[in-house]
């Protein structure tokens, strides 16, 4: 059979993988019957070596060809005539003559990121038929998808999760199932028999310091003098330092002015992740409503608050809490508000 897994969700493309690398026999004799080829790297003889061969001491044998259509989609564009090293009429056409006449005993699947419909290799290949060959497209997930897999998830790691923790989690860590897992594994094991709740992801999910940077930024911004030392103070206690704090929020003002400037070039929402560099939907809706809210002096001006404490903090013997106690009094969120006594520690 004939696999085709592509797409953004290259987790779910990789846990599809696993039967069939099962399928192949005892993990023991998989080394000898199971093939990775490259796409970079692939010829029609290569391949052909490796999947024309009948299985040695085991019931079937996998070819695995990562990234092949990405190496053509990337040359249709000003490079029509291009071919890969050593493919005479091009990997579409060769592929589409060798795949039917392989052993019933070879699996090949052909791994991918996001291409095009029009691929020539996806369209060859998926010519051949329904009877030989499963195409299959993974999206990233969204909304309910992602919940009923976040339950799933953590019912496989034999832990229970509180509705309003699946939706936290979500909220938090987005559609990166990479990060979602290692999430999960990790709340499972802190839990022991219990359910995970809200407060164990606030607790243990390293996102939750980010969720909590944008809300500092929002009181920064909206001058809550109140808001921004709860905040700051609790990032603190958490473990934070005032350089990473300094880092974060320099990372969500940049994320702020290139969201400014997407929707200043009218560019759609759906191609901000990539563009700000996030695979998290939380990310970038906040990063669209603080590009709304502020203005892009005042995001000039926090960029300034922010080089002059990372400058106090390497340069002086002020303490990381005082440097900033000093950048949110610069920014006029302090007024008349009483610094905490844990500030001055």
């Amino acid at each position: 059979m004939i696999y085709i897994f592509y797409g953004d969700d290259d987790f779910s493309s990789s846990e599809a993988i696993k039967p069939l690398m099962a399928a192949v026999g005892p993990e023991d004799m998989r080394d000898t019957n199971v093939t990775f080829i490259e796409g970079g790297r692939f010829t029609i003889d290569n391949f052909g070596a490796a999947a024309m061969v009948v299985p040695f001491l085991a019931d079937r044998r996998l070819v695995i060809v990562r990234g092949l259509l990405g190496t053509v989609e990337g040359q249709r564009a000003g490079r029509r005539g291009r071919k890969l090293k050593g493919e005479g009429d091009g990997p579409a056409l060769s592929l589409s003559k060798l795949l039917p006449v392989l052993p019933p005993s070879t699996d090949v699947v052909f791994i991918d990121g996001k291409v095009s419909a029009t691929n020539p290799i996806l369209v060859a290949i998926k010519a051949l038929g329904p009877d030989l060959v499963k195409p299959r497209e993974f999206q990233l997930m969204r909304r309910e998808s992602l919940t009923n897999w976040i339950r799933d998830r953590s019912a496989m790691k034999n832990a229970s999760i509180e509705p309003q923790a699946v939706a936290e989690l979500a909220e938090i860590v987005g559609s990166n199932l990479w990060a979602l897992d290692g999430e999960i594994e990790k709340l499972a094991i802190y839990v022991g028999g219990r359910a995970i709740t809200v407060a164990d992801i606030h607790a243990l999910v390293a996102g939750n310091r980010e969720s909590s940077v944008f809300e500092l930024v929002d009181a920064i911004m909206d001058k809550k003098a109140a808001n921004a030392l709860e905040v700051c103070e609790r990032l603190l206690d958490s473990g934070a330092t005032g350089p990473y704090l300094i880092a974060m929020i320099a990372r969500q003002a940049r994320m702020v002015a290139v969201a400014q400037d997407l929707a200043n070039r009218k560019i759609p929402q759906t191609e901000w992740a990539q563009r700000i560099g996030t695979s998290s939907d939380f990310v970038v809706r906040k990063a669209s409503e603080q590009a709304r809210r502020f203005s892009p002096d005042a995001v000039r001006s926090l960029y300034r608050l922010l080089l002059e404490a990372d400058l106090a903090m390497k340069t002086s013997d002020t303490t990381d809490a005082l440097a900033l106690t000093e950048l949110l009094a610069q920014a006029g969120v302090l007024q008349a508000t009483p610094r905490p006594a844990a500030w001055h520690r």
